[in-house]
């Protein structure tokens, strides 16, 4: 039960929750700077929402060179969350 609370917390936030669509919708790697440019947020904000991200078992973060690049762990279940989310949203 505590990890499934952790997960929504983790996508409670409209910050972490605009990152997860961009790596849901944008098929292409994505990175810190990808996530500081869509959001308007600057690198060391996105990097704490990252790290809540990863602690929630949501993401992994693959550093190459010096460039963090981000993936979801389970996108399929996550994209159907994202879609019940939105849906509640729209009612």
């Amino acid at each position: 039960m505590q990890e499934i609370t952790k997960i929504f917390k983790a996508l409670g936030d409209p910050t972490r929750f605009k990152i997860i669509e961009k790596i849901l919708f944008d098929k292409k790697k994505n990175c810190c700077t990808d996530f500081a440019i869509f959001t308007e947020k600057d690198i060391s904000t996105i990097s704490r929402q990252l790290m809540v991200l990863k602690q929630a078992n949501i993401i992994e973060i693959t550093k190459i060179n010096k460039t963090k690049c981000v993936r979801l762990k389970n996108e399929k279940s996550l994209e159907k969350l994202i879609k019940i989310a939105n849906d509640l949203k729209e009612n």
